[in-house]
C-alpha cells in the first residue's frame, strides 16, 4: 500500500468522526430554547371622582421620546446612559399603552365625561381636546420612577397654555414589577392634575 493510500484510508475516520460531532452539536442546539421574554403593563388606578360636570373630551395619543419608543423597559443605570433587557418588555408600544391607561384614569375621575381617543373610529367631535407629550418616563439611579410631561388643552379654537409636570414615585423595591406599579402611579397623578384641569370653568 502506497503512503497516498495509507494517508486516504486514515482520513475516512476523521471525516466520519467530524461529521458526528457536527450532528451532535446540531443537536444540542435544537434541543437549547431561548428563553420567553416577561411582559409588562401599565395599569389605572382609582382616584378622587371631581364633582363637576364635563363634556365630551378627545384625547390625543400620548407622544413618548424617541429613546422610550422601543419594546423594552428603559433603567439608568447613570445620568449619561439607559440600558435595556432583551427579554424585560412591554406588552405593547409604551405610546398606545399610556394613551389607553391615561383615559382610564381620566374616566375613573371624570365619570360624567364622554373620553375617547381622536384615533379612535369611535371619536365623536369634542369642545376639549387633551394633547400629552411625556419627555421621560424611567427610573432614576436606584431612585425613584420620574414622568416628566408637558400638556395642554385647547377648549374650542383656543389653544390651552402648556403645563409641564414632573412626577416622582419610589417603587416598593428593586424589581421590574415594582417599577411598573410606580409608573402607573405616575400616570394616575398625572391623571389626577388633568382631571381637576378638565373640570375647571373654561
Amino acid at each position: 500500500m502506497t503512503p497516498s493510500q495509507i494517508e486516504e484510508r486514515s482520513a475516512v475516520p476523521c471525516s466520519r468522526r467530524h461529521a458526528l460531532a457536527l450532528l451532535a452539536a446540531a443537536a444540542l442546539a435544537g434541543c437549547s430554547k431561548t428563553p420567553e421574554p416577561t411582559l409588562y403593563t401599565l395599569v389605572p388606578r382609582p382616584g378622587a371622582p371631581v364633582d363637576r360636570p364635563v363634556a365630551s373630551i378627545v384625547v390625543r395619543p400620548v407622544v413618548v421620546a424617541k429613546y422610550l419608543d422601543r419594546p423594552e423597559i428603559v433603567r439608568r443605570p447613570n445620568p449619561y446612559e439607559i440600558t435595556v433587557s432583551e427579554f424585560v418588555r412591554w406588552g405593547e408600544a409604551l405610546d398606545a399603552m399610556a394613551t389607553r391607561v391615561l383615559v382610564a384614569d381620566l374616566a375613573l375621575r371624570l365619570p360624567t365625561a364622554e373620553l375617547t381617543v381622536s384615533s379612535s373610529p369611535i371619536a365623536a367631535p369634542a369642545n376639549t381636546v387633551v394633547a400629552i407629550d411625556i419627555a421621560r418616563f424611567d427610573p432614576d439611579p436606584g431612585g425613584p420612577a420620574i414622568l416628566e410631561a408637558r400638556w395642554a388643552i385647547r377648549r374650542g379654537e383656543h389653544p390651552g397654555a402648556v403645563h409641564f409636570e414632573r412626577i416622582a414615585v419610589a417603587p416598593a423595591s428593586g424589581t421590574t414589577i415594582d417599577l411598573v406599579a410606580a409608573m402607573s402611579d405616575c400616570l394616575a397623578q398625572l391623571s389626577d392634575r388633568l382631571a381637576l384641569a378638565l373640570a375647571a370653568p373654561g
